[in-house]
């Protein structure tokens, strides 16, 4: 196992929770369905939670060794919870395939949130 590349990311909660409420189409640029219905479920912390995921997979893509771009989608990376809590990634579309062909084998993802910011730290492992 080896270390292909890190990634980290901060963002604050205020400027997710204004981007979701004055532009319709971010939601769906930037989340997937199963983040958009998880989020949405929260009484307290979503905007929180959005900023978290947001975070995260600008980390995941900064692990990548990319960025966005042409290869990497932020709808197509996945903030999932294991059942004890644990976050963990999952990739779609080209996204994923792009990584494949990097021979990434797991991205390893910490996420942390506060009222005000959102934090996420990333390693893509191969």
């Amino acid at each position: 196992m080896e270390i292909f590349g890190i990634g980290t990311d901060i963002i604050e909660v205020e400027r997710i929770k204004s981007a979701i409420k004055n532009n319709s189409g971010f939601l769906n640029r930037v989340y997937t369905e199963n983040e958009i219905d998880y989020c949405r479920k929260k009484n307290r912390g979503k905007y929180s939670s959005f900023a978290a995921r947001f975070a995260a997979k600008e980390a995941v893509a900064k692990s990548l060794a990319e960025g966005v771009s042409k290869n990497i989608s932020l709808n197509e990376i996945e903030l999932k919870n294991m059942d004890t809590g644990a976050p963990f990634i999952k990739l779609y579309g080209k996204t994923y395939n792009f990584s494949k062909k990097l021979r990434i084998r797991e991205i390893k993802i910490s996420v942390s949130a506060t009222e005000n910011f959102a934090v996420a730290y990333a390693v893509a492992i191969i």
